[in-house]
């Protein structure tokens, strides 16, 4: 299922389980929460940043969603803190496989992996490992 969230900029906060998206201008976006049917109508895109789920879980199964920081006890690597990015249809892990020098798939990794936090609510994550 493709689903999505959205951080809110003005509020700092998210906005979960958006089942429908629709941007037809570039500058408003349509979603659709928890399957109502109604179209909520945002218009300003700007204000708010789209992240899409990954389809899969981390080790205690919480859903993974792009924008995600994760922790990995990856074997071949040093634990890690990252952060999930999505492109050309796949999730990665940002950040480099010690044994390869490529970024990780996350679905290579799950076991391994526990989302702590992401990157607007908590972005000091991202530095502490540096």
């Amino acid at each position: 299922m493709i689903k999505f969230r959205a951080w809110n900029q003005i509020d700092s906060e998210y906005i979960n389980e958006i089942n429908a998206v629709m941007g037809l201008d570039g500058s408003h976006i349509w979603w659709d929460i928890n399957d109502s049917g109604e179209m909520k109508y945002e218009d300003d895109q700007d204000n708010y940043k789209l992240e899409q789920f990954t389809g899969l879980k981390d080790v205690n199964g919480k859903e993974i969603y792009e924008g995600d920081i994760i922790k990995s006890s990856y074997k071949y690597a040093q634990p890690k803190v990252s952060q999930i990015i999505i492109e050309d249809g796949n999730s990665y892990i940002l950040g480099e496989d010690l044994a390869t020098g490529n970024e990780m798939l996350v679905s290579d990794h799950i076991s391994e992996i526990k989302v702590i936090g992401n990157v607007h609510e908590n972005p000091e994550l991202l530095k502490e490992d540096k």
